[in-house]
């Protein structure tokens, strides 16, 4: 590709996620704004419950339809005009019972049917086109963590001022530049599946998914990985309302964390050049288990600042390694489906995390709970570590190589 076309389109790109990412960081409030109307744990833990509920099958639901209409441009603006209105609705729904029972409990999840897959499908929609156009993936995904950083930090100062309601209104007007970018914007791996016919599910082969070795030890790993990540992520309010801070200002500790996503991911391209994707996962994992680990000293909201820059370690490395690592192990006409299959393995890791998190943060304590979790991302990373033992010394099934998706 030429190279001034090429530069064309790496900012075409960068402009999708930078923009993509503020709505993402406008998301990130909604257990804020349940703890501002008076839900405790235990409320969030059950709605967090059935959003991964949905999840479980919204996810796979959208990436077979995906593959199926070898389009995940058509389906991914079908969930992002459908998510973000319904979002929108959830402040005045929390105004109104259903036989007793705020309707949010039965909005939210309906909202995430939509919301959920929309994220993994954008980021399988850009390592396609970038995979093809030879793109730096990870310099493009770097945008998403800056807007998401800079968005993050100005809510942590905004919404004291507005209240937390703002987030679902103002998050409308962002998602139309979002969506007209990506109608406008023409990727290479758009014209893939032009003019062919869609495929049947038993074209589809789906079984394949299921007989790659590293593949499905990787989302067993995700999964058991996420129960904790899940819980470190969901109360991290409660954390720090116990500690004296304003949960308002959790967009400082949003903020700060994208910041040091940015320089991890633009590393990404020289490290996969010399180390194998799985060995980046395993140094993220290990971050987070730190971060869980340390939270259950903190006394301050500033000392939970510092140590959210573990988190935001982790996951520059993570959030581009871990969506490659499943892109470069999956079949061609596999690929939408095998992102959303993994996200709704997670969602089920999401129904426990959700539940069983609020019913230990009420039984142990907040800080209990954060030793606790650490110490089960530690027990899901070594099961990890052990699964290419297995595999390659006992299965006799050799590991995969080095990866420049």
């Amino acid at each position: 590709m030429d190279r001034h076309i090429s530069k064309f389109q790496f900012y075409k790109y960068a402009s999708i996620s930078f923009s993509f990412y503020i709505t993402m960081s406008l998301g990130g409030y909604v257990t804020v704004f349940l703890q501002s109307i008076g839900f405790n744990a235990s409320h969030v833990g059950l709605i967090t419950s059935l959003n991964s509920g949905v999840g479980v099958f919204a996810s796979p639901f959208w990436g077979m339809l995906a593959d199926k209409i070898r389009s995940v441009k058509k389906v991914i603006i079908i969930t992002l005009i459908a998510g973000v209105a319904l979002f929108a609705l959830i402040p005045a729904a929390s105004r109104v019972n259903v036989m007793g029972v705020s309707l949010v409990f039965f909005l939210i999840p309906f909202s995430m049917f939509f919301r959920t897959p929309t994220m993994p499908l954008l980021e399988n929609w850009m390592i396609r086109n970038t995979t093809k156009e030879k793109l730096n993936y990870g310099a493009i995904r770097s945008y998403g963590a800056l807007s998401f950083a800079l968005a993050s930090l100005a809510l942590g100062y905004i919404l004291p001022i507005t209240g937390v309601a703002f987030t679902f209104y103002i998050n409308v007007a962002i998602a139309v530049p979002v969506l007209l970018l990506f109608v406008f914007v023409k990727g290479s791996a758009d014209f893939e599946g032009a003019g062919k016919k869609s495929l049947t599910f038993k074209d589809m082969q789906l079984s394949r998914l299921f007989k790659n070795y590293y593949l499905v030890t990787y989302i067993i790993f995700a999964v058991f990985q996420r129960v904790p990540f899940q819980c470190s992520m969901i109360f991290l309010p409660f954390l720090v309302a116990e500690t004296g801070g304003d949960t308002a200002q959790m967009g400082i500790i949003m903020g700060i964390r994208a910041f040091v996503e940015i320089p991890m991911m633009l590393l990404l391209k020289p490290l996969r050049k010399r180390i194998p994707l799985y060995f980046i996962i395993m140094a993220a994992s290990s971050l987070f288990m730190l971060e869980c680990i340390f939270y259950s000293f903190v006394t301050n909201f500033w000392m939970i600042v510092a140590v959210s820059i573990f988190h935001g370690l982790g996951n520059g490395l993570m959030l581009p390694t871990g969506s490659s690592y499943v892109f470069s192990l999956t079949p061609d006409n596999l690929k939408a489906t095998s992102q959303t299959v993994l996200g709704s393995m997670t969602a089920i890791a999401g129904i426990l995390g959700g539940t069983l998190g609020g019913i230990l943060i009420l039984m142990i304590g907040i800080r209990q709970f954060y030793l606790i979790i650490g110490m089960l991302i530690m027990a899901a990373l070594i099961l990890f570590i052990l699964s290419f033992v297995i595999g390659e010394k006992i299965l006799g099934i050799k590991r995969p190589g080095l990866s420049v998706v």
